[in-house]
């Protein structure tokens, strides 16, 4: 098993940590590694709770149903795109590409697959079956 070095090793963080049970560090780790952007254990707490609403609860659930993090003011046309070009392949021509209502396609589509939660200034979307 590999260590993760987690940030901010402030004693009341290190503290915390080592008071979670296995799995619950397991889940911090991958937190961690996928999206933490500095998170104390206030922040880390909070997103575990909003994760567990949701039925994620181990580090190999939340590997299994992120596919995309952003900062973005329009987050769910910006993963509809996303979903279209990158992951379904879709060649959009040049011509074509302002002329794409990407919201309709994720209010018409996508938000069956998909879930998302806001926390602080990223919006996460989760595959409904992980």
């Amino acid at each position: 098993m590999t260590a993760t070095i987690l940030p901010r090793s402030t004693d009341s963080f290190e503290v915390w940590y080592d008071n979670l049970d296995e799995d619950k560090q397991l889940l911090a780790d991958e937190i961690n590694d996928r999206i933490s952007d500095g998170f104390n254990e206030h922040d880390y707490e909070s997103f575990m709770d909003e994760l567990d609403d949701c039925g994620i609860t181990t580090a190999e659930q939340l590997s299994d149903a992120l596919w995309y993090q952003t900062d973005s003011y329009k987050p769910k046309e910006e993963f509809a795109e996303y979903l279209e070009t990158e992951v379904n392949c879709t060649e959009i021509p040049s011509h074509l590409e302002g002329c794409i209502d990407w919201q309709t396609l994720w209010d018409s589509y996508y938000r069956f697959d998909f879930f998302t939660i806001e926390h602080g200034d990223y919006t996460y979307f989760f595959h409904n079956n992980f």
